[in-house]
């Protein structure tokens, strides 16, 4: 089973993880062996049309110029809310 979070809650998770896996990507960690990868995969999946590589790449560099979580809070949804969708509730649960 499939569980996905609200865009708001993953921007917020990816937040955290950036904070506590900021020294191996600091260090060019691949963010697919970090705790990260579960959430991007999260937002690809509200993020339809941005492949998870590049959100993670985006996100990294705001949260590096981010004064604390709530500005890059808001930088992120600023530089992704065009791109995400709301997903139904039917595509939230799914069976894999």
């Amino acid at each position: 089973m499939r569980f996905e979070a609200d865009y708001d809650v993953v921007l917020e998770c990816i937040q955290e993880v950036y904070g506590l896996e900021g020294d191996n990507l600091r260090l060019g960690k691949d963010f697919r062996k970090t705790m990260a990868l579960p959430f991007m995969k999260m937002l690809e999946r509200h993020c339809g049309d941005i492949q998870m590589e590049n959100l993670h790449k985006v996100l990294w560099e705001v949260y590096q110029e981010s004064t604390g979580r709530k500005d890059f809070l808001e930088k992120a949804d600023i530089l992704l809310k065009p791109y995400c969708r709301e997903i139904s509730s039917s595509e939230q649960n799914v069976c894999v």
